[in-house]
This record gives structure tokens, sequence and C-alpha cells, in this order.
């Protein structure tokens, strides 16, 4: 569990990596920006301290008694932490250097006569500043780079001392924020964990928020689905039950008559029934291992599969069956390509053949057909029994419904199970009366593969 992703400390090293980045970012442009300010700040006192000292001067450029003298600025005992400390010269019209301040050479800070310039002096860095008189005076002033740069660094120091300390109050705040934001995830978890394991009611929280709704709904289908599948688990057990209940109970009497017979022919007779018995009992397992498997069966892959071909070969397996009852057998088709599961299709066509023989009377007929009707291969199986009436046909899909007034064994799963492999090859299931007005007739219409249609085969197969 530990090693486990946190959505909790993800969000928190996103937001708080996302929340350092933009702050060095904004530091970074702050210092910029003040040292460029700073510089344009300082450029302009630079110009104008060499317009007062060309002001001020002008009585001294008369006096030759000053000439390159250096003169201290700085007064014992009254620096302050940001005064700044600019050197001056001042050169007559001739080139002399007349005056001076203690902190500037004696040779000429800058070749050039006006304007800015950046120059090395003593291993540093100094910006200039020259003013030419009209009178031919010539006024420098410069300072140092590093001691902006030192005012610059301190300018941007204190801008970011604020948002240095809010840090890890934003840090805090952005912590209970994710913690505040996590709670309605942390309520369905709590919910979940609390149910008792048959609780599959769905979640319903007014108050999720629309990033968690989609999980919410999510499970909420899973649930749905996993209490269906429940449900039929529930019923198909009970059914199960119910109507294995009668042919075991069937097979225990006639095995009892077997053994309590004297007589040799009642002997054969019950243990001809219980081998019938036995024979209907396999039958109703089959078919419904056959309804569990298709109830938790997917829709199948969409292999391509003729239609005529699944009917020959249900045909050929079931033509013994209505031969013992001499009913015939036809097969009228045309080729109708579809999509679905060649095992699944045959089981349905397999399912209503058996039915249609089962309910037909000895010397009937059951016909198959297939025939393609506009972008749909629809299956026909109409037999010559006694038909169902309307308002059994909903029903007679159900499971283990069997049509009353019939003497005909059987599980009652046989449309059950055609209705779930029609369902999972998306096709339609009606059940109707033939044209000629008697009988059953079952039309099952698949869709068609697009460009899949063959040209009639206009045969009949008998059996």
């Amino acid at each position: 569990m530990a090693n486990l992703p946190s959505m909790r400390r993800r969000l928190l090293a996103l937001l708080l990596g996302a929340t350092t980045l933009v702050w060095l970012v904004t530091a970074a442009f702050a210092f910029f920006d003040a040292h460029h300010e700073i510089d344009e700040l300082f450029d302009a006192q630079l110009a104008q301290s060499a317009r007062v000292i060309l002001a001020q001067s002008r009585h001294t450029l008369k006096d030759d008694r000053h000439e390159g003298e250096a003169i201290e600025t700085n007064e014992e005992g009254r620096e302050y932490k940001h005064e700044r400390k600019i050197a001056f010269q001042i050169f007559s019209r001739d080139g002399k250097l007349r005056l001076r301040s203690a902190s500037a050479p004696a040779t000429r800070l800058s070749e050039r006569n006006s304007g800015y310039s950046d120059e090395i002096i003593g291993g540093k860095q100094w910006r200039i500043f020259s003013l030419s008189a009209d009178h031919g005076t010539l006024i420098q002033t410069g300072e140092r780079h590093d001691m902006r740069n030192e005012l610059a660094v301190d300018v941007a120091l204190r801008l970011a001392y604020p948002l240095i300390l809010a840090l890890p109050v934003l840090a805090l705040l952005i912590w209970l924020g994710v913690g505040r934001g996590l709670v309605p995830l942390q309520r369905i978890t709590r919910e979940v964990m609390r149910r008792a394991p048959d609780d599959l009611a769905p979640i319903d929280d007014p108050q999720i928020p629309a990033e968690i709704r989609p999980l919410a709904d999510a499970l909420n289908t899973l649930l749905e689905r996993l209490a269906h599948t429940l449900e039929n688990e529930r019923r198909f057990t009970a059914d199960a039950s119910h109507e294995l209940r009668t042919p075991l109970a069937a097979l225990k009497i006639q095995a009892q008559v077997a053994l309590q017979s004297a007589e040799e022919d009642s002997r054969q007779h019950a243990l001809r029934q219980v081998i019938e018995g036995a024979n209907r009992a396999a039958h109703l397992v089959d078919q419904l291992l056959t309804l569990a498997r298709l109830d938790h069966a997917a829709p199948p892959p969409e292999t391509p599969t003729e239609l005529h071909e699944v009917a020959t070969k249900c045909l050929s397996q079931l033509a013994s069956m209505a031969a013992s009852k001499n009913i015939e057998l036809s097969l009228a088709e045309e080729r109708g390509r579809i999509n679905g599961d060649p095992t699944m299709l045959g089981v349905l066509v397999r399912n209503l053949v058996d039915n249609a023989i089962r309910y037909t009377p000895p010397g009937g007929t059951v016909r198959i057909a297939i025939a393609n009707k506009g972008n749909q291969a629809v299956l026909e199986v109409c037999d010559s029994g006694p038909g169902i009436h309307a308002e059994d046909r909903a029903r007679a899909l159900e499971r283990f419904y069997r049509v009353t007034g019939t003497e005909e064994t059987g599980s009652g799963l046989g449309l059950s199970i055609v209705q779930r492999i029609a369902s999972l090859h998306h096709a339609n299931l009606r059940l109707d009366v033939p044209e000629n007005g008697t009988g059953l007739c079952v039309r099952v219409a698949f869709p068609l593969i697009k460009n899949g249609n063959q040209p009639p085969m206009n045969a009949d197969k008998h059996g």
C-alpha cells in the first residue's frame, strides 16, 4: 500500500511545484526589471549631477589655484547605507583637469565627450556620463556598476522576502485545500466500505463534484450489472432446482417400480421409463447450461457466416428425429451472409427446428427458409403443429414457460435460448402464423453484411 501513488501527494507536488516555478520566474523578472529601472534612474542622476556640478563650478574654473585638486565628498560619520558615491571630473577648454572627486582617477574617466559609456577602470566596470558645455568645459560623472548591482539585489531581496515568507503559508493552504477537495471522494470510499456484500444499491450523493461524477456513474453501472448478474444466478438456481426436481422424482419412482416388479415386462417398461427420464433430464441440463453460458456471453465477433451452411448442418443432425415421426423437412434458401458466431447460430437453428419437430404431429411438415429482404437475412422455421395463441406468444419467450394443452415434453427453454442468441446478434425475433394459417412460424431477421448478398440458389432440400 505504501508504494501506491497518492492523489493527495501528486496534487501537492504539482501545485507546489507550479507555485514555486511561478515564484522563481516572478522573482527573476522582478530582479531584472528592478535592475533595469535602477540603471535608468542612476543614469538620469549621473546626467543631473553633471549639470549641477557644471553650474556650481563656474567660479572655480576661473581660479587656477584649484587646478587638478581632488575634493573629498564624504564627511566623516555621515555615510548612509544607500548613499551613492559618484565620482566626477572637470576639464577646461584646453583639456586640463581642473577639479575631481577623491574617488575619481587623475586620468579621464572616458574618452567620449558626450553621452553614456561603460569603462573598465582599476579592474572595475564603471558607468560614465560626459557633458560638454558651450564654452568648452567637459564634465564627466561616473559610478561603479557593482554598487548599482548591490542596490538592485538589495531591492529585489526586499521584494522577495514577503514571497519567501508567504510560500510556507501558501503550501499549508494548498495542503488544506487539496484535503478539503478530496473529502467527497473519501466520503464515497467510506460509504462503499461500510456496505454489506449484498447491498448493490446505486451511490446517490447529490454533493458529488462534477469531476467525480463520471466515476460514480461508472461504479453505479457496474453495481447495476452485478445486481443483474446475481439476480440471474439466483433465478437460474431456483428455476433449475425446480425443473430438475420433477424428472429426478420420476426417475426415482420408476427405479423403485423396477426393483419391486416381479414381472419381467413391467420391469422392462419401468427401466425404459428410467432411460427416457434420464434423457429428458440430460436434455434439460444441457439447455440450462447453454442458457447460463449465453447469459454471460459477450456479443460475438464479426465473423462472416453463411446461414444456409448452418441450417444444412442442423437439418442433417435432426433428420433422424423427423423421420421417426414421419415429418417432412424442407429447406428453401438464399445465400445470406451475416456477421455472427457459427456455433451460437447452430444452437439457434437447432432449437427452432427441434421445437418444431417436437410439437408437430406425425405426418406433418417443418419448413425452413432463408431469404434476403432488403438489408436483412430472414430465417423462417414454420411447422404444421398446434401453434401458439396470439396472447401466449409473448410469454412463450419466457424461461420454463410451456404452452398449455400440449402433451409433448420439454424444458420450456428453447425459445428463451433463441431469443438470447438473436439479441447477441442484433437480430429481431417474431412469432407468427404460417401463410396457410396452421401451426407456428418463427422469423429471425439478421442484419446482412454490406455488399454481402449472393444470388439466390432457388433450391429446396427435403428430408
